[in-house]
């Protein structure tokens, strides 16, 4: 009875460390990413910078959901940065995503001269081309994702969700986190802190005018565009109320010219970006099911070691059993 017990335990345990491994990539997915192609020498001043700058954000993360750095050199060098969370999220989460982020500038934009990388509940900039402050409501990505049926009831409250959102009196301070509801669609909008409230707000409905001209009847979208973001999803028939709705799909393409983006049910993204980076050709889609197979393995293991449990806890018994 009592190795019965232990393997019972056992698989819970394991089982709990799977839920956790898939709700922590939820919050660190790989959404994109854009490098710039002019890079910076080893040992300059410029590098020294952008070490001291994206430590400094990642340093800041664990407290406050926005924060911007200018080099003391900036005079020479120019370079600024700074990151933003989903304001509405705990700080030990902002910390935990910002520091993700800078892991995966790292690898995607090693030595760029400027970069990006939005990850599902963290976005961090650095570079030397005076973005701080500055409107940008150029669309990055865009993608819409699962089935509507045609149903013009989930479009109205899609689009009541998304008014709210744009009509919503946030604060302007550490980004603006709004959220807006209608029936059982529901939004959220997130803007980078640099901007003021009513540059959010114009930024806020820029996105959403996208979403509402992009997704036709699709149950779930989202769009990012240079200074904040909006999704929408659905929770008829799903109890989901994190956006899942959205399917992962392959990686974008690198557009003709405008670096524009190609993302599942989103279509491209046309026209150049406002950081005339190039952008890595990969979207959340490709990373997202990193997680969910992770917990399959984990979980796949944790069955065949029951399994196994099991059947050396009934041979050893039959073989008690033969003795006696």
């Amino acid at each position: 009875m009592s190795k019965r017990l232990v393997a019972a335990a056992a698989l819970l345990t394991l089982c709990a460390c799977a839920t956790r491994a898939r709700g922590a990539d939820d919050y660190t997915a790989f959404v994109y990413a854009g490098c710039s192609q002019a890079r910076y020498d080893a040992g300059t001043q410029y590098a020294a910078d952008v070490d001291t700058a994206l430590s400094a954000l990642t340093n800041s993360a664990g407290y406050t959901a926005y924060a911007n750095y200018t080099s003391p050199a900036a005079a020479s060098t120019g370079l600024v940065a700074l990151y933003q969370c989903r304001s509405d999220l705990p700080a030990a989460i902002c910390g935990g995503c910002v520091r993700s982020a800078v892991t995966k500038l790292a690898s995607l934009c090693n030595s760029a001269a400027g970069a990006a990388v939005q990850l599902r509940a963290c976005f961090v900039r650095y570079g030397n081309d005076s973005f701080l402050g500055r409107q940008d409501t150029t669309v990055l990505f865009k993608k819409c994702g699962g089935e509507g049926g045609g149903d013009t009831g989930v479009v109205a409250m899609r689009d009541a969700a998304l008014g709210a959102l744009v009509a919503a009196a946030a604060p302007a301070d550490e980004g603006s986190y709004r959220a807006g509801a209608a029936g059982y669609v529901q939004a959220m909008s997130q803007c980078v802190g640099d901007l003021g409230a009513k540059a959010c707000t114009d930024c806020v409905s820029a996105a959403s005018s996208q979403l509402k001209a992009g997704c036709g009847y699709a149950s779930a979208g989202e769009v990012y565009l240079g200074k904040c973001y909006v999704r929408f999803w659905s929770n008829a028939g799903t109890g989901d109320n994190n956006g899942g709705g959205i399917s992962g799909g392959g990686g974008g393409s690198i557009g003709g010219g405008g670096n524009g983006i190609s993302g599942g049910g989103g279509g491209a993204v046309g026209g150049g970006n406002g950081y005339a980076y190039g952008f890595v050709p990969h979207t959340y889609g490709d990373h997202d099911e990193s997680g969910k197979t992770l917990a399959i393995i984990i979980g796949l293991v944790a069955a065949v070691a029951l399994v196994i449990v099991f059947l050396s806890f009934v041979r050893r018994a039959g073989g008690v059993g033969g003795k006696s």
